[in-house]
């Protein structure tokens, strides 16, 4: 339907808008916070502008359901400042109809949003943080977090997957002789840092003593080095949960119940991802009925923006809150990530309700 058409371009269109607004306000505010870190090692100001430039994806995706009540609010008051609003209701659409029309716009931006945070934002910010660790710390990396190398001495360090928790997958030591050759290869599938012993302790132990004769492989439940990877990468180079994608999320939780460790915060990181586009809607079905209840009163755009960024914090703190208070009392992860949009999600249904 041309409607349809017509609302989902104004929706889009402000909602990018919005996002502009934001990611260059955040930029900013982030380049000269990392400031204080230019001068250290390689870390110089095009190193730091390329940190905060890779982060900007993660942060266009906390702030989307933001985006998406701003973007309604702008687009649709834009309509209402026109009367073009009043027009469409005067010719019988009715309020649902035009809030189906939102909402098929939505749809849109929630598959953005979902693309975003699976598999766009995850990557950028470890490609972040590895170049980041790399300048700063002055020592040999290459690859990402899910691709690892390392040097140390006359061995280099392969590790498939950097996990949060000073954990790691997959790791092949190469060990080689004093003229360079490869002698030994030792494969671990998981390692673990224990701060208090100072040592790595390395799960499912594959252990390969190459000769020019033969190799000779030994397997062993579990060994400990002195030293494997430096640990001071993991203060810049270790990801939070909220900056994995929902796939490792959900491996990593399962991982750790598997080995009955405390998984809370990453299971409420893997449901608030699940529910942002939920979140997300629900901030966009708001607009319609504060713009729908204030077309005819005096205000305009300014005034939008302002009720935006209100509800915006509002909600943003409300979220916060909420999500810490669950992991702080033992409350189910699912419900207290799923609680605010529900809340955001019945708070418009019945604004929309009361609109005559």
């Amino acid at each position: 339907m041309i409607l349809d058409r017509y609302i989902a371009r104004a929706i889009v269109g402000g909602t990018m808008m919005s996002l502009f607004v934001f990611g260059a306000l955040f930029t900013f505010i982030s380049f000269v916070s990392e400031l204080q870190h230019v001068g250290m090692n390689n870390y110089g100001a095009l190193q730091a502008l390329i940190f905060v430039l890779l982060n900007l994806p993660q942060l266009l995706y906390q702030v989307f359901p933001s985006a998406m009540l701003l973007g309604g609010l702008l687009s649709l008051g834009a309509l209402a400042s026109t009367s073009e609003l009043v027009v469409v209701r005067a010719a019988g659409i009715s309020i649902s109809r035009i809030t189906v029309a939102v909402l098929k716009a939505g749809f849109v931006l929630i598959v953005m949003v979902a693309l975003l945070g699976e598999f766009l934002a995850p990557v950028t910010i470890s490609a972040a943080k590895t170049m980041r660790a790399e300048a700063l710390e002055g020592r040999v990396l290459t690859g990402d977090r899910r691709g690892l190398w390392s040097k140390y001495g006359d061995n280099f360090v392969y590790i498939g997957t950097v996990l949060p928790g000073v954990q790691l997958r997959d790791v092949i030591i190469y060990q080689l002789d004093s003229e360079h050759r490869l002698k030994k290869t030792t494969f671990a599938g998981q390692a673990h840092y224990d701060e208090k012993e100072q040592l790595w302790h390395l799960q499912d132990v594959t252990n390969s003593v190459i000769t020019q004769e033969s190799v000779k492989s030994t397997q062993n439940a579990t060994e400990t080095w002195p030293a494997m990877v430096s640990t001071d990468l993991f203060n810049v180079l270790n990801l939070e949960p909220e900056d994995m994608s929902a796939t490792e999320l959900w491996q990593y939780s399962l991982y750790l119940d598997e080995n009955e460790l405390e998984s809370d915060s990453f299971w409420l990181a893997f449901w608030v991802k699940m529910f942002t586009p939920l979140t997300s809607v629900g901030m966009l079905m708001i607009a319609v009925p504060l713009v729908l209840t204030s077309s005819s009163r005096s205000g305009g755009t300014g005034r939008r923006i302002l009720i935006g960024i209100m509800i915006g914090v509002a909600f943003y703190v409300l979220n916060r809150v909420i999500n810490q208070m669950g992991i702080i009392y033992g409350i189910t992860p699912v419900l207290s990530a799923g609680l605010p949009s529900i809340l955001v999600i019945a708070i418009s249904l019945v604004l929309i309700r009361r609109i005559r």
